[in-house]
């Protein structure tokens, strides 16, 4: 009776996956999700957004498996990898992210990260996802069967129960073997096809390996290690070969002779595949890095020398003192166009710089903030004369910052300022030094950023739906770059935009940028 009761019972439930997502992108984390969704996993994701919220999830723990976007706004996917590592060491990590270069991919498997999937490729991540379980419950397994291989042999036999591996104990002085019966579920080989000693064993391996196999574990017998580990082909059933890692320990008597070998052979074919499927995409990235270094290698010096050449025209015809109305007319359209063609190619190169994985090299030094917005507003209202631009600044100024790259950040913000308000408004640019940062704030009035518009404003080619002048037209990189900019800086950049208190863009700066990897080469 009660066995029947067993059988009527339901099946329980099966435990969802518990996922900790780290993306500040809404859009992103809905398409991770879909892709969960889609095949019916169940599961309980919890999306953070930051640093201290991520943070906070870690310490709370009870999660299976960790995604995580690479850049983050204030945050690095490095720092994150680093914070799991150190908080929940056994824990998969992926990241799920855009554009990544080939050194940077292979920088984040070293640090131990368990794989990657692009954005762009995210129909990889439900199988990276289960692959990267099965890889951390079978090293799980196998710390656990190593560790019970040392212990009496009634422990020994329940483990061999356990495992999924397939478990040999080799009797060194009988000369006999005995297989664990998951040999003939992993390879489709019964126990009595591989007899009682290691003849059979040694007939299925690979005969390209064959001997390396063997002499390799015939030395770890006869020096005075306990251990001896391979890695090789095992042939099937079927004749087909599978990858396999095989693990020994040796017991030895008080004499170190070796008496007894038992060990866990395991399937690492899933594994060989993934790892073949990596490098063709390590080797994808690399071609398309490439690519990308040629393309900006003929932005960088074919286009810039014909400008320079222009520019250089151009400046010296409208300092001709007995130039034509006309013709300086004319020079000065030349001027600005070319101009507004450098600045282009500028944003070219520092996005290209950023989307290949390296972000934006800066080169600290000391430098005033204060100095720096007033000399980028004072160009600001030579060209636009006809604008109001108020200046406010307090507190200390200075800091270790790229007095460029941040002169660049100013002039983008205000220029966007300018381009998104009614002609006859003002803006204010306003710098406010703190006792460990720097805060840039830039404000405009008018019509307000489209709140769908709003979570996605320094995402690259994204511009605001007002009509511009045809010379005022930019191809949307300003923001993006503001960004990109304030993160290699080791600062946030926000913005805030409502009918009633108009558009503000906040930056905040530490005074020095913090220690991070070794700076990329930079883009000429």
């Amino acid at each position: 009776m009660q066995s029947l009761a067993r059988e009527l019972m339901p099946e329980p439930e099966p435990k969802p996956l518990s996922i900790l997502l780290l993306e500040d992108n809404e859009l992103d984390a809905r398409l991770v999700t879909t892709q969960l969704e889609e095949v019916g996993m169940p599961f309980r994701l919890e999306r953070v957004e930051g640093r201290e919220s991520f943070m906070r999830a870690l310490e709370r723990g009870g999660y299976d498996i960790i995604l995580s976007d690479y850049n983050i706004p204030g945050f690095d996917g490095v720092s994150a990898l680093a914070a799991v590592r150190r908080v929940l060491p056994d824990i998969p990590f992926l990241f799920v992210t855009g554009a990544l270069g080939e050194e940077r991919a292979i920088e984040l498997l070293k640090r131990g990260a368990t794989d990657y999937v692009l954005k762009n490729r995210l129909e990889r991540l439900v199988p990276s996802v289960e692959r990267a379980l099965r890889q951390a419950e079978s090293e799980q397994l196998r710390r656990e069967t190593e560790k019970a291989l040392r212990k009496s042999e009634e422990r020994y036999q329940l483990v061999i129960r356990a495992t999924s591996d397939v478990v040999w104990d080799w009797d060194l002085e009988k000369g006999t073997v005995e297989w664990s019966d998951s040999i003939e579920t992993m390879f489709g080989i019964t126990r009595r096809e591989m007899e009682a000693d290691t003849d059979a064993w040694l007939a299925r391996v690979h005969p390209e390996e064959r001997e390396r196999v063997w002499q390799g574990m015939q030395q770890a017998l006869t020096s005075r290690v306990d251990r001896w580990q391979a890695e090789y082909r095992f042939q099937r059933a079927n004749g087909t070969y599978a990858f396999v890692v095989d693990r020994g320990y040796i017991v030895r008597d008080e004499g170190g002779q070796a008496q007894r070998m038992a060990g866990a052979m395991q399937d690492i074919t899933e594994q060989k595949r993934s790892e073949e499927e990596r490098q063709q995409l390590l080797s994808e990235a690399r071609r398309r890095v490439e690519f990308e270094q040629q393309l900006v290698g003929i932005v960088s010096h074919d286009l810039r020398g014909p400008l320079n050449a222009i520019l250089t025209g151009a400046s010296m015809m409208l300092q001709r003192e007995t130039i034509e109305p006309w013709q300086a007319k004319t020079a000065a359209r030349i001027l600005s166009c070319a101009e507004r063609s450098n600045r282009l190619i500028r944003d070219l190169l520092d996005f290209t710089q950023a989307r290949m994985g390296g972000g934006i090299p800066v080169r600290p030094a000391s430098a005033d903030l204060h100095e720096v917005t007033q000399q980028v507003v004072e160009e600001a209202r030579a060209v636009h004369v006809e604008r109001n631009i108020l200046v406010t600044q307090g507190g200390e100024g200075r800091g270790e910052w790229d007095a460029d790259r941040m002169a660049q950040v100013v002039s983008n913000l205000v220029t966007n300022a300018l381009k998104y308000s009614p002609e006859g408004t003002q803006v204010r640019v306003e710098t406010v030094g703190e006792p460990e940062r720097m805060v840039l704030r830039v404000h405009n009035v008018g019509e307000p950023i489209a709140a769908d518009l709003l979570p996605r404003i320094f995402e690259p080619l994204r511009r605001g739906k007002r009509r511009t002048n045809r010379s005022d037209r930019s191809i949307g990189l300003g923001l993006y770059i503001v960004r990109e900019l304030v993160l290699a800086h080791g600062g946030t950049v926000e913005v805030n935009s409502t009918e009633a208190e108009g558009t503000t863009f906040t930056v905040s700066l530490p005074r020095t940028i913090p220690v991070l990897s070794a700076e990329p080469p930079a883009i000429d």
